[in-house]
Formats: structure tokens, sequence, C-alpha cells
């Protein structure tokens, strides 16, 4: 089977995290494997250093990108490829008009990282959805927004959970150098926090819930990860700690390229976002058997049962996440008995194997339709 993955955008977040940990896959696992991509962008720069074949594209005009879906149908006539796997929903229209103009049939697939909000029944849209052989979902509720947005019907609709690798346990050493090396004082209770900092994910909401409960003469510090993509937010997190005194307590460490290898040095990891989609961080951390935080919407509470698995809160709500953080706090033995269900939930419902095994048999049945 000859799978093209296309991803041509720019940046560097879920969905171009795991379009290049497919093709990592693709390829370690003996699949003939291709990337299309645009240059400069750091998923060409980490494929590169995989090993994984790549084709430069530049789609000028996206809403009718011809010149450059004329030359995606001509390497998929080249490659033969049976498969065309897309990430990103501008890339869309560019695999779309590809699939009409080569000569090869091949099938489109497209996996929905991202909430759906709105009716897509236009004729533009319809061209778009109507090509597209298998459209997948990350959640439950993606696929419920898929059904009633979308001018799909329901049978090109499926569900796939997304899979995270196994973790090994972090030991003490590493996690001493770990706070050493970011001149990070002892503390008694230590919460991380990664994501981008922008106001969508919430970072505010922690940093107030976490001065609230310094405020009540608790002990705990608190580490922020992750790309700064809103400067002026970024800016109000900065004063809003320092006016509370606690530059001390509340650290900014930039971006770490793998958080999985900290997660198991802290008490709990806390996801703020207002509505996360899927919440690949909290998967990430309940694999590390850290207990674990999460707002009450979007995907998350798929991944969290509260109580159980984990804690949940409501979006922007610094009081409830500051109570929940505090009955951490306060009960040890909860901490680690929802540590060890999350790790044990985690590691049934989103398997990395299981994952890539379900979408090769997504890909194997397409092509023998």
């Amino acid at each position: 089977m000859n799978i093209i993955e296309l991803c041509t955008s720019k940046g560097w977040g879920g969905l171009e995290l795991y379009a290049w940990q497919v093709s990592k896959w693709l390829k370690a696992n003996g699949h003939a494997c291709h990337a299309v991509i645009v240059p400069g962008s750091l998923i060409a720069r980490r494929l590169a250093e995989s090993g994984v074949d790549t084709t430069i594209i530049k789609p000028k005009f996206r809403p009718l990108p011809l010149l450059a879906a004329r030359r995606l149908a001509k390497l998929i006539d080249q490659l033969e490829a049976d498969i065309l796997h897309v990430h990103w929903t501008r890339d869309l229209i560019l695999a779309a008009l590809a699939k009409r103009f080569a000569r090869r049939p091949v099938k489109l697939v497209f996996i929905r990282h991202m909430a759906l909000t709105r009716h897509k029944r236009d004729f533009y849209h319809r061209f778009i959805y109507q090509s597209i052989d298998r459209f997948l979902v990350i959640t439950k509720k993606l696929y419920e927004e898929a059904r009633q947005f979308l001018p799909m019907p329901e049978q090109r609709l499926q569900l796939l959970y997304h899979g995270v690798a196994d973790f090994e346990p972090v030991n003490v050493q590493h996690c001493q150098q770990f706070f050493a090396t970011h001149k990070l004082a002892d503390a008694k209770f230590r919460v991380l926090l990664p994501g981008r900092i922008e106001h969508y994910k919430g970072q505010h909401t922690l940093v107030e819930a976490v001065i609230k409960l310094h405020q009540q003469g608790l002990d705990l510090d608190l580490v922020i990860l992750g790309h700064i993509m809103d400067e002026a937010y970024f800016e109000g997190l900065q004063q809003q700690i320092q006016a509370a005194g606690l530059a001390q307590k509340i650290h900014y460490l930039g971006f770490v390229d793998q958080p999985t290898l900290v997660y198991g040095c802290f008490d709990v990891v806390v996801l703020t976002t207002y509505a996360e989609t899927f919440g690949l961080v909290l998967v990430e951390a309940m694999k590390s058997e850290v207990a674990v935080i999460g707002t009450n919407a979007g995907g998350v509470p798929e991944i969290i049962e509260h109580g159980k698995t984990g804690l949940l809160y409501e979006p922007g709500n610094a009081d409830d996440l500051a109570q929940c953080v505090k009955q951490l706090i306060a009960d040890p033995a909860m901490r680690r008995q929802l540590a060890r269900a999350g790790k044990a939930y985690a590691d049934r419902m989103f398997s990395e194997q299981a994952h890539y095994t379900s979408l090769m048999n997504i890909f194997s049945e397409l092509v023998k339709e």
C-alpha cells in the first residue's frame, strides 16, 4: 500500500505533530510513505530527521490551488498512491482537486483535530466533503458535530481516538537534574501546565488559582511550558505574577521539546484550555501515572471521569480549579489513586499500537472497495 501524508501547515501543534508521528510510524513499520509539505516548516525538519521521503509543494492561492493540485495529482500517479491522508483543513481543497485531476483512483482520508462550529453545506464545501472517502474524528463529541454540520453521509464518518506511546517511569535523579537545570527550589507540591501561551489556552485561570492557594497559606510551585503565541497575554501573566509576589513560585520555562520526559516529576498536570477538542497532554500525563485536572468541556470529559481518573473543573473558573488542586494537596492517597486509575484507563483506551492498527485497517478496507 502506497500512502501520501499531506500537511502544508507551517505551525507546530497537535495536527502537525500527529502528521509527523504517522509518517514516522509508517516508515518504521515498512509501509511506503511519502510526505507532502511546505519548505521551512518544523514538520519538514522533523520528517527529514526521521528519514521520510518528502515533496515540497507551495499552494499559492489557497481557495483554489489549481497549480499545486496538478502537481500533487502527478505525484499521486507517479507514486501509484492508494491513500491520500490529509491532516489540515486548509489542505482539503488541494487534496480534493488533486484527487479529481489524478489518473489513478486514490482514496482521500481526512482526520479532524479541531471542533466544528458551523454548517458547511454551500457548493464549495460540498465539492470538498463529497470527495472525502473517510472522515476520521478523534472524539465522540466531534463525531456528533460532523453529523450536524457536514454534507456527507454518516457511513463515511469514523471515530478514531488518538494513540499515545508508553513511557518509561522517570527516576528521582532525572527530576532533580531537571529542577536544578532550571534553578527551581524544592517545593512540597509541584504543578505542571504545558501548552501554547495564549488566552484560549487559559493559563491565567491556573495562575489565579495558584495565587488564591498561596493566600490560603498553601505551599506549591507552578511550572508553565510552551511557545508564546500572544506576547501581550504573556506579559499580562507576568505582571499578575509579579504583583502577587510569586515570581519565585510560578515559573515559565519556555518550550520543552519532549515534555513527556518530565511529566512524572510533577504531582499534577493541568489542562486549562477553554474547550480542548481532545487533550493529548492529559493522556500523556495519565500514561506517565500522574494525576490530571482538565476542563469540563470539549473532548476532555471523554478522557477524564471526574473523581475516578482525574478531576474536572468549569472552564475559566479559578475558584473551582483552586479547589481541585487543594483537594489533591490535602489527600495524597486520592492523588495516587487517581494517577493509577488514569494510567490504567489511558493504557486501555489510547494505545498507540491499537490506534495505528485501526488506521491501517481503515486504509486497507478503503483500498479494497
